[in-house]
């Protein structure tokens, strides 16, 4: 599996926005989110993202196939903030070599956060399986709700 992480290039944005639209419009459908969703984020948002924040963009065979947003929360604490990865590339194994290789980036981590959708099953058991831990829930709007996750390393 030819997976690569590297620092997201501003030039990547367009490419990755069409990507993060694509990865999160079942769950605008879902959840009717439309203030949140990354499926309504402006390109000029995703690139002052890209310049303020931790941004990496996902290769596979020399192709961007998604995109990762971290956030430093201080003390070695991380917070996955976005993962995306295009419909063709989803519910392929992917996810657990991406994020073996998220993780390595940040060898001083001591823990990490995330949340994901209430509904998606699938995500609840791919990040229990790597090691996270339900926390609680934070309510977005009527229809959806993020479980928060977290994972000790030390």
């Amino acid at each position: 599996m030819n997976i690569v992480i590297k620092r997201t290039n501003e030039i990547e944005a367009p490419i990755l926005l069409e990507i993060q639209k694509e990865a999160f419009e079942d769950d605008l459908r879902m959840y009717e989110d439309h203030n949140t969703s990354p499926v309504n984020e402006p390109i000029e948002r995703l690139l002052r993202k890209i310049e303020l924040f931790i941004h990496y963009t996902i290769w596979h065979n020399n192709e961007i196939i998604g995109g990762i947003d971290v956030r430093n929360l201080k003390d070695n604490k991380y917070r996955l903030n976005r993962i995306f990865l295009s419909k063709k590339y989803q519910n392929k194994g992917f996810g657990s070599e991406i994020m073996k290789l998220v993780e390595e980036e940040f060898p001083s981590a001591v823990e990490w956060v995330l949340d994901t959708p209430h509904l998606n099953i699938r995500n609840h058991h791919f990040y229990e399986k790597i090691g996270y831990k339900k926390i609680g829930q934070h309510q977005i709007n009527e229809k959806l709700i993020l479980i928060d996750y977290t994972k000790k390393i030390r």
